[in-house]
């Protein structure tokens, strides 16, 4: 079990551990290491764009002639920035040869057309605000957008992956579809598919993969350097074979459909800080960030620490000390009357003291008046890290309820996955691969890394008979950013046939809905919007189609009430 080997890896724990936990700023006095490290925030570079997307005469209906997916563009899709991933196929939970497919994907750019939002529109929507709040709002938006309004549109489109599923069987067929998506847990809410049987909504279970390639908008990559050769450290995925990878042997989709670690039986030794108190910010006073600094020493062969509450660390193995501070929370203010943690696995901590400074950053030599009240618990890390996740999930939640809307995703989705990532990637990784070494629990990426998730539904298909199932969503495009690539404007968006799926596929094909909205820059589907041709049937053989595309600039008329 993975617990018997952490516990291995980071040696034998004493029956008796060090007790008690000094708080007394007079405690032993600890030499600063010849090297700290910090714990910060990365900035992304965002590039964004800003244009208009206009109407333009339509090309293709839907009684458009019908091809067949040949070779247009290049052999290959473009290796995008931000790789959105593909399209995935459905597949059964156990393969059955009496259930055959016949697949229908439709391309719909409905999104990509420009809908008129008046400013009057756009203030009436803010209907948590005042009536006075919602006329400052109104002569915002009109004092930016002078002509009354602005045309808003989406480079997402709509998919409708459609099955017809055939029992060929004498007998009725009771069967688990397993519907796949690529997503983040962050984007859940808008890239969860609605799944239908016979135009009936259909009830499913979510499961959810594991890290499956960096994150989801971003082109952040962590290589291997040569100071840490032997680093996994987070990589995101530049094309479909990256999925092709993970999905190929059903691993994967076996670790999705499993249980969660249970980490109960790894014993922790816990401090809780509480009732932190200073003096509050006072610019005149050179008082910027009250802060508390908390020092201990610890032997990192026999230690792991993580923390959860704090704003940075300082590290110095060979002198055999650690250090966590956090900014004295204001009444009020973020953070105010949660608790911090450290949570020790290992050997106990020893000489913990604390002292309070004027602003944060461990150069800081200006001393305040504080306090903390410093709690010692004995746990397990189960608990432990329960605990720490409520916090975590809670200002999850604090966010979805500013928009309006709940999570598709429950705690214990989140708290499982937290152990996984933590389990893999943190401090507590048996492979060396301590992307998050700091020990810090909310720098856990739990929610922004892409993974693959299924949607899991039971269904009849009745002897000799067919139902048809759908899954519609909307899906989001690969692009480059424009402040660095050539690829400007453009939009990828790609499927794979078979990936992943256990189905007897009778046939597939695509159909495209342009909506006047797009010109065709790469692709090997076969669609010619010119001759109309907009549905193509694929080759089965072929395991990966794309289709990549820039929108037409042409003139839009403003809809007016």
């Amino acid at each position: 079990m993975k617990s018997e080997k952490l516990l291995q890896a980071i040696g034998k724990i004493d029956d008796e551990l060090v007790y008690g936990a000094v708080n007394d700023t007079k405690a032993k006095k600890h030499k600063m290491p010849s090297w700290a490290k910090w714990s910060s925030a990365i900035a992304a570079c965002l590039c964004v764009v800003i244009g208009g997307v206009f109407l333009f005469a339509r090309m293709g209906e839907n009684s458009a002639p019908r091809g067949r997916a040949g070779g247009s563009g290049h052999d290959e899709g473009c290796v995008f920035m931000s790789y959105a991933g593909p399209v995935f196929p459905l597949t059964l939970q156990e393969e059955n040869a009496a259930i055959s497919a016949n697949r229908n994907i439709t391309m719909d750019f409905a999104p990509w057309i420009p809908v008129w939002i008046s400013n009057e529109e756009e203030a009436a929507s803010r209907t948590e605000l005042t009536e006075a709040e919602r006329q400052d709002v109104l002569r915002d938006y009109n004092e930016w957008y002078p002509e009354g309004g602005r045309f808003q549109s989406s480079g997402n489109i709509q998919v409708t992956d459609s099955y017809t599923l055939t029992n060929q069987s004498t007998e009725d067929q009771s069967v688990r579809i397993l519907y796949p998506f690529a997503s983040s847990v962050h984007y859940l809410n808008s890239n969860r598919p609605t799944l239908t049987l016979n135009g009936d909504a259909l009830d499913n279970t979510l499961h959810a993969g594991s890290y499956a390639g960096g994150f989801e908008g971003a082109w952040e990559n962590w290589p291997e350097t040569q100071d840490n050769p032997g680093s996994l450290n987070l990589d995101h995925f530049e094309s479909w074979e990256g999925y092709r990878d993970l999905l190929a042997d059903g691993t994967y989709l076996q670790r999705a459909l499993g249980e969660f670690a249970d980490l109960s039986e790894i014993p922790v030794t816990v401090y809780e800080f509480t009732d932190a108190w200073g003096p509050e910010r006072d610019k005149d006073a050179d008082i910027l960030n009250p802060t508390i600094r908390v020092m201990f020493d610890l032997d990192y062969a026999q230690t792991k620490i993580l923390s959860y509450g704090f704003n940075g660390g300082l590290y110095g193995e060979e002198e055999g000390i650690m250090g966590r501070d956090f900014s004295i929370p204001q009444p009020g203010g973020t953070g105010y009357g949660v608790s911090k943690y450290i949570i020790v696995i290992g050997e106990d901590v020893e000489n913990m003291n604390y002292q309070g400074y004027a602003t944060g950053g461990w150069d800081t030599k200006k001393t305040i008046e504080s306090g903390v009240t410093i709690t010692r618990t004995e746990s397990n890390l189960e608990d432990a890290l329960r605990t720490a996740a409520t916090y975590q999930y809670q200002e999850l939640i604090d966010v979805w309820n500013y928009f309006e809307d709940e999570p598709v995703y429950g705690f214990e989705m989140y708290f499982g996955l937290m152990k996984e990532h933590l389990m893999e990637y943190g401090v507590l990784s048996e492979n060396g691969a301590e992307r998050y070494d700091n020990g810090m629990i909310e720098d856990l990426d739990v929610a922004g890394v892409a993974r693959v998730f299924w949607l899991e539904a039971e269904i009849m298909i009745p002897a000799g008979m067919s139902v048809k199932l759908d899954a519609t969503f909307e899906k989001t495009p690969s692009f480059d950013f424009d402040c660095i690539t050539e690829n400007k404007g453009i939009s990828g968006y790609d499927l794979v046939t078979k990936l992943g799926s256990n189905l007897t596929f009778t046939e597939q094909t695509t159909k495209l809905e342009d909506r006047g909205q797009i010109e065709i820059v790469r692709q090997n589907f076969g669609f010619d919007l010119v001759n109309g041709i907009t549905k193509v049937e694929l080759d089965l053989n072929e395991p990966h189609y794309y289709l990549e595309v820039r929108a037409l600039e042409v003139e839009t008329k403003k809809e007016k009430s």
